[in-house]
């Protein structure tokens, strides 16, 4: 069979291809022109001073290539509205002798990626020692999220496989996102408990209840603080503060600013549709909230931690 396009076909044709040529040209063009950020994580042990002048055995990740390096929190990733982003683990394993392999994931907690960089068992394959894996996906939303590990999570988790993850405007404009509320300067605040008979038993290679849950003290950053504690926040007259909060703990955490009034302006992630005023806040579990505070006069402004289990 003889196939006659004719004049008007062979336009139609080309104006399809040339068509279809350009839109190729234009999203190669793109990819080119959208940034990747490329992480390396590490997952292993390490220790941390704690309150009571012991050392606190903890498993995390590392920016080092090398066993024993984790830290508390893990460190804080950052990266912009509409970049690529890549993270790479590898699993080092424990520098301590006679710790029994695990496998880890990092699972970007209110991050929209999809089940194969989710890091979560059965819909993700963990990474197991001396195996690495790199996470795709696009940061679609500016905001405050954070990262852990989704491996046998109560244990993982309070053993220290958590840091912040943030989102930040494009172009590293200080905005809370893209086109939103503007600010002078920024503070991120991770909250967390630690229950240190827990970290004990699994450097004794012990049994314990997990439901038996009694933190020993909390953790602000990387900072070790009582049951009612706070810090403080240095301004400048006239700045407006962007403050984080991420509760990557079990318990609830309030916080407030001693009686200084502030602005909800998102929460886990998404702006809110209408931001509000209060002196408090109470974050659940895996809560995050983004808040704008104004300061009129130069100094440290007091912040004040409840954590309670109400």
């Amino acid at each position: 069979m003889k196939l006659n396009l004719g004049r008007l076909g062979v336009l139609l044709f080309s104006a399809v291809f040339t068509a279809g040529l350009l839109y190729s040209m234009a999203q190669t063009a793109l990819a080119e022109e959208t940034p990747v950020k490329k992480i390396n994580l590490y997952a292993t042990d390490g220790y941390v001073p704690a309150p009571d002048g012991t050392e606190l055995y903890i498993w995390g990740y590392s920016l080092q290539n090398k066993k024993g390096t984790a830290v508390y929190p893990a460190p804080t990733i950052e990266v912009e509205e509409g970049d690529d982003v890549e993270v790479t683990l590898t699993n080092l394993g424990a520098a301590k002798q006679g710790i029994l392999p695990a496998a880890h994931t990092i699972h970007f907690h209110g991050l929209d990626t999809d089940q194969r960089n989710d890091g979560v068992p059965h819909t993700h394959p963990p990474t197991f020692v001396g195996e690495s894996f790199t996470y795709q996906f696009k940061a679609t939303h500016a905001g405050t999220f954070f990262y852990h590990c989704h491996v046998d999570t109560v244990e993982h988790l309070q053993m220290g496989m958590t840091g912040p993850f943030i989102v930040k405007a494009q172009g590293g404009g200080k905005q809370a996102w893209t086109n939103g509320p503007s600010y002078d300067k920024e503070v991120v605040y991770q909250l967390n408990e630690i229950d240190k008979s827990w970290h004990d038993a699994v450097e004794q290679k012990q049994w314990y209840d997990r439901t038996d849950y009694r933190p020993d003290f909390w953790a602000l950053n990387d900072q070790f603080i009582s049951q009612n504690a706070g810090t403080s926040i240095r301004a400048e007259a006239g700045e407006t503060v962007l403050i984080r909060l991420i509760n990557s703990g079990y318990e609830k955490h309030m916080f407030d600013l001693s009686g200084r009034t502030f602005q909800v302006i998102a929460t886990d992630g998404r702006p809110l549709p209408q931001p509000y005023e209060t002196q408090a806040i109470t974050l659940a579990s895996a809560e995050r909230y983004d808040i704008l505070v104004r300061f009129d006069q130069t100094g440290d402004y007091p912040v004040r931690f409840d954590a309670t289990t109400e």
